[in-house]
């Protein structure tokens, strides 16, 4: 009995594939244009929610600066002793701030206001004038104000010339 044995397979008529330099350089073009698209659309995003600037203008800042380090050091002369503080109160926060000069005595009679700002974006900023509720106690009710990180920054003036500022970063809790 003779075996049969299966036919051999055809043969593949089909090309086989080949890379060309034309394809290549469609798909280099290509990834170029998706990495520079996509970090257009990246830029544009940024700067639109945080656009890094603190100061609307860095030359008058630059302008101001020895008047301000002249400020700060008759700030630290004083030597008031600040506590400030924002704690929540319901659905609102209240901010305070309780000064005492270096002998311990209240410093009354300022004009005190205080600026939350949102690290993000300044959309949410949030400008409160405290009001002296005892010798040298002032605080104000800043309505809706969500938990989260602030920057508060105090600043009290006695006829008109500033006399004491304070930023820092606080942490409002729910």
């Amino acid at each position: 009995m003779p075996i049969d044995f299966p036919a051999p397979p055809a043969p593949d008529r089909r090309r086989p594939f080949e890379l060309s330099g034309r394809a290549v350089l469609f798909c280099m073009i290509g990834f170029f244009i998706v990495v520079a698209g996509v970090n257009g659309v990246m830029m544009v995003s940024a700067i639109r929610t945080m656009p890094g600037a603190d100061v609307k203008s860095a030359y008058e800042t630059s302008q101001r600066f020895n008047s301000e380090i002249a400020r700060m050091q008759a700030q630290a002369a004083r030597g008031w002793l600040a506590q400030s503080e924002v704690a929540r109160a319901g659905a609102d926060a209240v901010v305070s701030l309780a000064l005492k000069d270096k002998t311990g005595a209240a410093v009354t009679g300022l004009a005190v206001e205080a600026k939350l700002q949102h690290p993000a974006t300044r959309q949410q900023d949030r400008d409160v004038t405290l009001t002296e509720t005892a010798p040298g106690q002032y605080s104000a009710k800043v309505p809706g104000l969500h938990a989260g990180a602030w920057t508060l920054v105090v600043e009290a003036t006695n006829g008109g010339e500033a006399v004491f500022s304070s930023r820092s970063r606080i942490m409002l809790k729910d």
